[in-house]
């Protein structure tokens, strides 16, 4: 008997929108030929309080209430209390932020799904950063939304750029991640966040501030968030995670929202699957109440920072003289950077993984349909030690030079 073939039954939104991760394939890819990776944008395994969460785990056993459906849609109570506090203590929420307008999510990418499906309909301009964020591109574009890139420098979104697409647009919201962003690495300066607010007013225009890598800096204080910028107005969304901070397995992140938006969002969440178990929130919130939060960021900061470095050296030594320059982010994970003489940088990508056991992540898959940039590249030092990123750096020159033969 034939099996039933699924293909003639599938929606439009699964035969049309949706799309395949190219970085998942890279992964794939750098796993299959046991290469070196510059390719995850994850925490360094080594770095993840494994017993530390075993500990405050297991005591959430003892209340086996939190078996059941959680109490609340939004997530367990203590939890986004705990957040709020934490948030309000560094000075990242404006006023109007209730424990009520916080809602834990699985991982920040559940944040952006929501998100996108409560504001997006089939044919709707969304504004991203030229790059940006590959999964949220893929999302949005699942819902049904025209992606359109607004040009960034080091210092953020190019605001004469912003107010040129606005004028000529009707923009659903601009999505942006503001700090160490995810690929390029650059944060936008204080100054440039409250430019881009002021024309967002001016036009009427929401934001989705997504900010994974808030805490992860190395050189400098974070600028304010622009929630906390924005005051009073609740224009903007706020996307949070301790995937980056903790373990990205625990799977939790939260949003901000206000309540004329977090009414539909919840529901949302409910159609979806109905709540989040509560157990592992009540974990999680063990660990951090336990937690010298401040000084446990310090150690991953040192760590990072050394890392970091490292790429940077290497890079500099070993691909110097090759056409490629990059930057030196001041936090995150990423280092972007561009390399000439190369016109199409995913058949380099590919060519790299399987003839050097080098991985890198080809910077085209970061932006919106009609502005890729084919000679940029995306590099992750989250996981890179001292000794492979010598090594790393040594393959990707010699993938280079080879490639160009």
């Amino acid at each position: 008997m034939a099996s039933y073939n699924f293909e003639r039954a599938l929606s439009s939104m699964a035969r049309e929108r949706l799309e395949v991760s190219e970085i998942g394939e890279m992964i794939r890819l750098v796993v299959k030929h046991g290469a070196i990776s510059f390719t995850a944008g994850e925490p360094s395994a080594d770095l993840v309080p494994a017993l530390q969460l075993k500990e405050a785990f297991g005591d959430v056993f003892d209340d086996p209430s939190l078996l059941g459906y959680a109490g609340s849609v939004l997530g367990y109570p203590g939890l986004r209390e705990w957040i709020r506090g934490w948030m309000r203590d560094g000075g990242l929420l404006p006023d109007w932020v209730e424990a009520s307008d916080i809602m834990i999510t699985c991982g920040s990418q559940e944040g952006i799904s929501l998100a996108g499906e409560a504001l997006i309909d089939p044919g709707s301009y969304v504004l991203v950063e030229s790059p940006t964020y590959m999964e949220a591109l893929l999302s949005f574009r699942k819902q049904g939304a025209v992606c359109i890139g607004v040009p960034t420098d080091e210092r953020g979104i190019v605001v004469e750029s912003l107010e040129a697409i606005l004028k000529e647009k009707n923009i659903r919201f601009l999505y942006s991640i503001p700090n160490f962003q995810n690929p390029s690495g650059n944060t936008a300066s204080a100054e440039r966040r409250m430019e881009v607010l002021d024309v967002l007013r001016r036009y009427d225009v929401p934001m989705l501030e997504d900010d994974p890598y808030h805490y992860l800096s190395y050189d400098a204080d974070t600028p304010p968030t622009y929630i906390k910028l924005s005051g009073g107005d609740a224009r903007v969304v706020y996307l949070g995670s301790f995937s980056k901070i903790v373990a990205p397995g625990v799977r939790c992140g939260w949003m901000v929202a206000p309540a004329s938006l977090m009414s539909r969002i919840s529901s949302l969440r409910v159609n979806a699957c109905l709540d989040l178990p509560s157990f592992p929130q009540r974990g999680l919130l063990n660990y951090l109440s336990r937690l010298d939060v401040k000084g446990h960021i310090e150690s991953l900061n040192s760590v990072y920072r050394r890392r970091r470095d490292a790429l940077v050296s290497a890079l500099d030594s070993h691909m110097s003289g090759l056409g490629f320059r990059h930057n030196r982010p001041g936090g995150g994970f990423f280092i972007w950077g561009n390399l000439d003489g190369v016109s199409d940088m995913t058949a380099f990508a590919h060519y790299a993984v399987v003839n050097e056991k080098i991985g890198v992540i080809p910077g085209s898959v970061f932006f919106a349909p009609g502005a890729a940039d084919n000679t940029s590249i995306r590099l992750s030092f989250a996981k890179i030690d001292e000794a492979r990123a010598e090594e790393g750096c040594l393959r990707l020159a010699r993938a280079v030079k080879n490639y160009r033969k």
